[in-house]
């Protein structure tokens, strides 16, 4: 008689490769003719924009630039800023180690390193500095597991594993545009920017249908005015993206981010032009379950077998939610007065919490800066930054290297005052997306017969066992080499329907019958 064995294979979580990249950056900005010298710098930021993102084999490759914003003020008397900005490319790529990744783009975070930014003349400004990009990949690792096995006295004690797989990812550029009101004659446009508001997602056969809204802010300083003024504009949006292998069935997350945005004037008329480029990020997630054997034995055979550990994914919560952040602090001069705020805001990663009764605990938790224009009585505009910790409301039992977001998070509105000699700032970061947890389930991979049992002839017919409460019947009728569905029968055990395998007892002296 031959052992029957039936295996497959299943696609389980090999972690995540993690990488920083760092992106330096070496130019010259020069001051148009139309724009007046430079007497103070006030803020320079630099932040990537991504063109191109995807991983492929073993390599992650991506493209885009630099986008190296300053700010800065001439020697006319008031607070009055100008603004420039200069585009420096990068295209790289990085080897990951031997494995198996999930095909798509990377997920993509970072911050600044450094930046030093002067004015080498009237019209130039030299800047030198590095931006910290780090990417991070899903790994697989494919496990050749048990699946069933029959003949040969064996007994078997099956298991399922479930767990999400990630089966589609994209990133698709996407432009949009509307008509805005211009700004006065004279005026200064010193940001455009904003973020999107997801108004849902439909998953069909191969697609994704995305609606939502582009809510864009546009920061304006009139010609005879020192205040800094905001207009907003709404763009909405309905596009429908190809997902090959997605299903209804399945899980979407989808969020978008606006990378640039022009305002241009026409011939004639006061309606300007608004164009927004944006990415629209869309990763489809899928349950799935394995039916697996977690431990055999043979009734008649001396049995040895292999056990592994398989990673999944598994879900842990929906993000969905808005986190409310307020900053304040001492101005460095009570006469200073507060022109407005720029936020910069950092990714959210699973960090460990305060161990609760449960054993080991994480939460999500992501830095920012707020970068604030202040105005001395003299007109001089100075920069403070305000680094702040933002936090999504929720703590979860695990480690927080088994956890894994797939979010987003954009600040959808940013306000600053103040209020005697102290400055307050207040935020609201929209957070949307998905968070899973890795778990381990064991499952045997390999097994192997040997030598038959020898049973003596005046061998007993049932063996006494004092069982624990809580105790596994199979593990009980292993020990004896008895098969579990006659122990349960022969103590009249009930298993509320499921196989005896699965089944537990109650503190009670048992009667193990000797397999035939």
């Amino acid at each position: 008689m031959e052992l029957k064995v039936f295996k497959d294979t299943l696609a389980a979580y090999g972690g995540r490769w993690e990488s920083r990249q760092e992106l330096p950056v070496e130019t010259e900005i020069l001051i148009p003719d139309y724009l007046p010298a430079v007497f103070k710098i006030v803020k320079c930021r630099v932040e990537p924009v991504l063109l191109q993102n995807r991983v492929a084999g073993t390599r992650w490759q991506y493209e885009g630039y630099l986008r190296c914003t300053v700010y800065y003020q001439s020697d006319e008397p008031g607070c009055r800023l100008y603004r420039v900005e200069q585009k420096f490319a990068f295209e790289k790529s990085a080897e990951l180690p031997a494995g198996s990744y999930a095909e798509g783009p990377a997920q993509t975070w970072g911050e600044l390193e450094y930046c030093n930014c002067r004015a080498v003349s009237e019209h130039r400004i030299d800047l030198r500095g590095a931006y910290i990009l780090c990417g991070a990949v899903l790994a697989r690792r494919e496990c050749e597991l048990l699946t069933s096995l029959a003949d040969c006295g064996i007994e078997q004690r099956a298991r399922t594993l479930r767990g999400m797989h990630r089966i589609a990812a994209e990133e698709k550029p996407l432009t949009a545009s509307t008509t805005l009101p211009l700004p006065e004659a004279g005026a200064a446009v010193l940001e455009i920017g904003g973020c999107f508001a997801l108004g849902g997602v439909t998953l069909q056969t191969g697609q994704a249908s995305v609606q939502g809204a582009l809510q864009v802010q546009v920061c304006c300083q009139a010609a005879d005015s020192e205040e800094l003024t905001v207009r907003t504009k709404e763009i909405p949006v309905q596009q429908t993206v190809e997902l090959p292998g997605a299903a209804a069935e399945d899980t979407c997350v989808a969020w978008g981010e606006i990378q640039a945005c022009t305002l241009a004037a026409p011939d004639s008329g006061e309606e300007g032009e608004l164009s927004v480029g944006w990415k629209l990020h869309l990763e489809v997630w899928r349950e799935a379950s394995c039916t697996v054997v977690a431990d055999a034995y043979s009734t008649l055979y001396q049995t040895q077998t292999v056990q592994t550990a398989c990673k999944l994914l598994a879900k842990t919560a929906d993000l969905a939610q808005t986190v409310n952040v307020v900053l304040q602090d001492d101005l460095p001069d009570p006469d200073f007065t507060v022109k407005g705020c720029f936020v910069t805001l950092g990714k959210a990663m699973p960090v460990a919490a305060e161990d609760g009764e449960g054993g080991a605990q994480f939460c999500l938790c992501g830095k920012g800066t707020a970068h604030v224009l202040c105005a001395d009585a003299r007109g001089e505009v100075t920069c403070f930054d305000k680094n702040f910790t933002w936090r999504p409301d929720g703590v979860w039992q695990g480690a927080a290297p088994d956890a894994c977001a797939s979010m987003s998070a954009a600040v959808t509105r940013v306000s600053s005052s103040k209020n005697g000699a102290q400055l307050r700032v207040e935020l609201e970061i929209g957070v949307s997306g998905l968070l899973l947890q890795a778990y381990t389930g064991d499952a045997l991979c390999e097994v192997e017969l040997g030598e038959p049992y020898e049973r003596p002839a005046d061998a007993p017919a049932l063996y006494l066992y004092y069982a624990a409460a809580g105790e596994r019947i199979f593990d009980i009728a292993k020990r004896y080499h008895a098969r579990a569905k006659d122990l349960a029968a022969a103590n009249h055990l009930t298993c509320d329907g499921a196989a005896p395998q699965d089944g537990t007892t109650e503190a009670a002296c048992l009667l193990i019958p000797a397999a035939q």
